[in-house]
Parts: structure tokens; C-alpha cells; sequence
């Protein structure tokens, strides 16, 4: 039989990478229930938080309210995509329990009525820009209030890094809105 000096290597090589038998797939990160609640009770916030970031983007006049639409619309997209990929690796849904009732250990669900987007988008132009502002600083609140859950019960250390930086960002950009609010 003939060997192949690359097999050799190869093998070698995949040994001392870890990629073996042994190898843990991607998807068997640790994780526990809080983890996933936290992912997938914060995905709907998110898309919830696309709209309201769709809707500025097309009705503002204003540059610095614009710019921040922007800037949460390509934080939450990126997010968004961790967030159901985690999900997804962990052979878990991505949809929440839709019964209030099964939130209310954890403060209830965290999100913007259908309604207060609807007011958004109907809102006339003149009020639109402080609508906006004041229902993103909402919506950004529950998010922060979202990340509790994760940061003390969570065990996945990605998922928990996650929810440190939705918080800290959050918090920078609830300021950011709040001294737009009236300014202009």
C-alpha cells in the first residue's frame, strides 16, 4: 500500500487543531434555559426595533435622527443574525412562548405595541421626530430591562457577553435620543 506524505500531515494537523472525533460541534455550547429565553424573547424586540428604525429612516428630515436609525438598524441586524444562529446551533426555536402569562417570572414581556408602531408610522410630520425619539427611548429601555435576565441567569458565555453590550449600547443611546428631544 501507498502512503501519501499529506495524509500523514493532515492528520497530524488535525489532531493538534482539535478537529478529531473528539471535537466538539459548534452547536453543543453550554447553555440553559435563560440563555434561550433571553435570545428569544430579544428577537422580537429587535424586529420590532427594525421597523421603528425602517419607519425613521424614510419619514425624518433630521440628519442626527437619521444617523441613529441607522446605526441601531445595523447593530440589530447584526444581533439579530448572532442571536438566531446561536438558536438555531442549539436545535432551539427561535419563537417565544406567545402567552403572556408564561413571562411573568421575569417581568412580563418587553416590547413596543403594535399600536405605538402604527402611531409612528401615522404620526403627522410636524410631531414625527419627538414620536419617534421617545418611543425609541422605550423600546431601547426594554432592551436594557431584557438583558437582566441574561446577565444573572444566563450560562452562555457569548450570549451573556451579547446582552452586556446590548445593555452598555443601549444605555449610550437612550442619552443620545433623549438630548435629541427637542433639539431641533
Amino acid at each position: 500500500m501507498k502512503r501519501h506524505p499529506f495524509a500523514a500531515v493532515a492528520a497530524v494537523v488535525l489532531l493538534l487543531s482539535g478537529c478529531g472525533a473528539a471535537a466538539r460541534p459548534s452547536g453543543a455550547a453550554e447553555y440553559n434555559a435563560a440563555d434561550v429565553m433571553f435570545l428569544q424573547m430579544m428577537l422580537p424586540l429587535h424586529a420590532q426595533g427594525l421597523e421603528l428604525t425602517r419607519i425613521a429612516k424614510e419619514r425624518t428630515t433630521r440628519a442626527e435622527v437619521r444617523d441613529i436609525a441607522d446605526e441601531l438598524d445595523t447593530a440589530q441586524r447584526d444581533e439579530t443574525a448572532k442571536m438566531t444562529g446561536w438558536l438555531t446551533d442549539w436545535s432551539q426555536p427561535t419563537a417565544m412562548d406567545g402567552d403572556p402569562a408564561a413571562h411573568e417570572h421575569h417581568g412580563g414581556l418587553h416590547q413596543t405595541s403594535p399600536a405605538e408602531i402604527d402611531a409612528l408610522a401615522k404620526a403627522p410630520d410636524a410631531d414625527f421626530d419627538t414620536t419617534f425619539l421617545n418611543l425609541m427611548t422605550g423600546h431601547l429601555h426594554n432592551s436594557v430591562e431584557l438583558t437582566r435576565s441574561e446577565i444573572e441567569g444566563g450560562t452562555n458565555q457569548p450570549a451573556k457577553d451579547l446582552a452586556t453590550t446590548i445593555r452598555e449600547s443601549r444605555t449610550k443611546e437612550i442619552a443620545r435620543l433623549l438630548s435629541l428631544v427637542g433639539a431641533g
